[in-house]
């Protein structure tokens, strides 16, 4: 599966809409995202951008819905969230390595050295009060250790500077920010691409923070259960998917430095500033006849964040069962924007477990995503808000369910981190857990009935609701 097969694919379901009226990409076409992100909406394949050349076109909302990323996995439209999260569990696990060709239609079209116009193509300035127009929002970047030759596929936005330049996002947390370090440390440029389209697979496990030193481009192959096919660069001694829609190749130099930013970022706020960051400078850009610009327009929930979550409750959940503590679901709800997971657990057979469930969450490698820890018994389903609401505010006592632990690094983007130096590495404030459960030394007959329609009720009375509903207008 490629981008337009994708596409094609959504267009059919119904979850995808082509947008053929002409739109500014200043602002407007992110206001236009942003209510589609908010209410619901299909994804929106924008074909008429103000100023971008023609046959290019800008596609935005591609991961913003549970039932989009079942079909990109090739899985049932009404897969469950639950039914996801163990699916990606199982599929990332796999690896096929990619193969070589020798040509790819992401060369169709080249531009080089003065010839090289971002702003041909639909680059969007996204909300009121972005430093610039981002090309990189949904885009992979490619980029190789110098110490063990392993090449990263990660997501680092990019904010256009000029045709030729763009600002990059490789913070000290990320691996492509670990990666340029060493380059730095050495003195020496390193080389740099970033590609836009090919199997969206490409961008899901990109932005999931899979291990340093796992290639991302195996675990896609496994996931799909075929090899990529990847192609030589023209500038840079990189390879990148043979059906990408657009790639861009260059350097990034260790003391080039502009600024960046600021920019709406996944937890619904404009946090992060104008920051000095590194500068992508073009040698050359190749792209696929009347290419396609995939896009997020960032902000509240929901939006293209979802795949990561979904990961994340993945690799929490295996981490958690591999401790061996009792976990029967765990979800990463979008309404919280990324900043808590919720747990459910059986009758624990001892004291401590909330607490164990934080502190395997908070030293894992994602944990710093994650402040709020929330721990319910296994008749709340996690994935479900309402219900994880309902427990948090009737079974988590304030006096001695909600534990704070100052000092605990969290994601830079956080948007109540202090302004100082540390924020960029996510210092400044803490966790904390709210254990939801009944307390262990309560007697059953002194735990209150859960009054819902799944609980409280025998089976025989639910089927016969169930099966009569309709006709009774319920």
């Amino acid at each position: 599966m490629d981008l337009r097969s994708c596409l094609a694919a959504m267009i059919d379901h119904g979850l995808a809409v082509r947008i053929d009226d002409l739109i500014d990409w200043d602002v407007e076409v992110g206001a236009a995202m942003r209510y589609a992100n908010e209410h619901g909406s299909p994804a929106q394949w924008f074909t008429n951008m103000k100023d971008a050349m023609k046959g290019a076109t800008l596609l935005g909302g591609l991961f913003a819905t549970y039932e989009r990323i079942a079909v990109i996995m090739g899985l049932s439209r009404q897969t469950g969230y639950h039914e996801l999260v163990n699916s990606c569990s199982e599929r990332f696990a796999r690896r096929i390595k990619p193969l070589i060709v020798e040509s790819g239609s992401c060369q169709q079209n080249v531009m080089l050295a003065d010839d090289i116009d971002l702003f041909k193509f639909p680059v969007p300035k996204f909300h009121p009060s972005d430093g610039g127009r981002y090309i990189g929002t949904l885009n992979v970047g490619v980029c190789q250790d110098p110490d063990t030759g392993w090449v990263n596929w990660g997501t680092y936005r990019s904010m256009v500077h000029d045709r030729r330049t763009a600002g990059l996002w490789l913070g000290a947390l990320n691996h492509g920010g670990m990666i340029f370090k060493k380059y730095r440390e050495r003195g020496k440029p390193m080389e740099y691409a970033q590609f836009y389209g090919g199997d969206p697979l490409c961008n899901i496990v990109a932005a999931s923070g899979i291990p340093y030193g796992v290639p991302e481009v195996e675990v896609v192959g496994g996931i799909r259960g075929e090899p990529v096919k990847l192609v030589k660069c023209r500038t840079v001694d990189l390879y990148v998917p043979a059906d990408a829609e657009i790639v861009m190749e260059g350097t990034i130099h260790p003391d080039d430095l502009r600024d960046e930013g600021p920019f709406g970022e996944y937890p619904g706020y404009v946090i992060s500033g104008v920051v000095k960051r590194p500068v992508f400078r073009l040698s050359a850009v190749t792209y696929r006849d009347d290419p396609i610009l995939p896009a997020t327009c960032l902000g509240v929930p929901t939006d293209d964040e979802i795949p990561f979550g979904l990961y994340l409750a993945a690799t929490l959940k295996e981490q958690l069962r591999n401790k061996g503590i009792p976990v029967t679901e765990v979800a990463v709800p979008v309404d919280a924007g990324w900043h808590a997971v919720v747990v459910s657990i059986p009758k624990p057979p001892h004291a401590g477990i909330p607490q164990q469930i934080a502190s395997t969450v908070w030293t894992d490698r994602v944990g710093l995503y994650f402040p709020y820890v929330i721990v319910v018994d296994d008749d709340i389903d996690p994935a479900n808000i309402a219900q994880v609401f309902h427990a948090m505010f009737t079974k988590c006592n304030p006096v001695k369910d909600i534990h704070v632990f100052p000092g605990y690094m969290n994601s830079p983007l956080t948007p109540y981190l202090p302004k100082g130096p540390l924020k960029e590495l996510g210092f400044g404030a803490g966790n904390c857990l709210m254990d939801c459960t009944w307390p262990l030394d309560w007697a059953p007959e002194d735990i209150p009935e859960r009054a819902a329609f799944d609980t409280m009720y025998p089976q025989h009375m639910r089927e016969k609701v169930l099966a009569n509903a309709k006709k009774w207008g319920l």
